[in-house]
């Protein structure tokens, strides 16, 4: 067998070798629930009374249906507590023991039955009166009312809260409104929130902090356009399209996914943004990069290997050739010489 024909089979298995390793590293293996508890099987309707620009001094009624889903009667206690935002994921803050003034707590505000019997498998509609004191300060106020099957005491406060289920009220009172609210940041983060500008791969999270400086609640939403190294609109993202509030003195954050299947270089990222009652706009960008570099580099490996075994096989095939015309012109030589 020649050198030539020797060097065929290696060639064509390490081909096949690099391939496979390229196919390999190009594959990628691709819910967040909200599960609302209920007390001893109680369901509140709504779950959140909005009341916009509402007048001092004035007052109104709202129906709120109550629901025993149990086997069992029960008997269930009522209290009104203020609320505002825990942290930056929107979650309320129960204040239990709240010392606003009345003017701008809504604990005095809100009156409602002490305590409703309901008989098992069975739905009540109860109405809450609210009261807006004339004394009342302009802006967002914030409260809850809660069941519980424990009288509110100042002992049980704490187990009433662990074992209640409410309803949020958000109420704007109308007069000096400031509607006020800015980007505190636009990041990019992994899935797993660690903040990059770098990835892989998709799927990566666009991170929106929304900070209200105003003293009314906001509702941020729009959308971010994304676009290559090139200009091409990749993907457009909803922001809060659930219409979910910032309240006043808060900072609340939207994570926006970008799962795209593949995705390469440079990219940018376009924030748009409008709020309030009178169409504010908040703009911002970001940018970040996504290199698949394992990939690359199998690549780049795969093309050294390759490079490597074509030089050799020329090289061998020179030599061979070489070999060969030193040979002829040798055997001519000898032929010249003994005639």
């Amino acid at each position: 067998m020649t050198k030539k024909a020797k060097f065929l089979p290696i060639f064509l298995l390490s081909v096949a070798a690099m391939a496979t390793l390229i196919g390999l590293s190009a594959r990628s293996v691709s819910a967040q629930s909200n599960v609302a508890g209920a007390v001893e099987g109680l369901q509140i309707t709504p779950v959140i009374v909005e009341q916009s620009k509402v007048q001092k001094g004035s007052s109104y009624s709202v129906p709120v249906t109550l629901t025993n889903v149990t086997s069992q009667d029960h008997t269930y206690y009522a209290a009104v507590n203020d609320f505002t935002s825990q942290d930056e994921t929107g979650s309320p803050r129960i204040l239990l023991d709240s010392t606003l003034p009345d003017a701008v707590s809504i604990r005095t505000w809100v009156s409602v039955v002490k305590q409703v019997t309901i008989k098992a498998n069975q739905a009540i509609i109860i109405n809450v009166q609210i009261n807006i004191p004339t004394n009342a300060e302009s802006g967002g106020h914030y409260g809850t009312l809660r069941f519980s099957g424990v009288a509110p005491t100042p002992q049980s406060a704490g187990i009433g809260l662990s074992a209640s289920t409410g309803m949020l009220f958000l109420i704007s009172v109308d007069g000096n409104i400031t509607e006020k609210a800015s980007v505190a940041s636009f990041t990019t983060a992994t899935t797993d929130d660690k903040a990059t500008g770098f990835f892989e791969k998709a799927p990566l999270n666009l991170v929106v902090r929304i900070k209200n400086e105003g003293n009314v609640h906001v509702k941020p939403f729009g959308q971010i356009l994304v676009h290559d190294m090139f200009g091409g609109l990749v993907a457009t993202l909803p922001v809060n399209d659930q219409k979910s509030n910032v309240l006043p003195s808060s900072i609340r954050r939207f994570d926006i996914t970008l799962n795209n299947s593949w995705m390469f270089g440079h990219y940018t990222a376009d924030l748009a943004l409008g709020y309030g009652t009178s169409g504010q706009a908040m703009t911002a960008t970001t940018d970040f990069w996504i290199i698949p570099y394992k990939l690359v580099l199998v690549v780049l490996l795969a093309l050294a290997t390759i490079t490597f075994i074509l030089v050799r096989m020329v090289r061998v095939y020179n030599k061979r050739i070489i070999t060969k015309a030193i040979q002829k012109h040798d055997q001519k030589t000898s032929s010249n010489t003994k005639k």
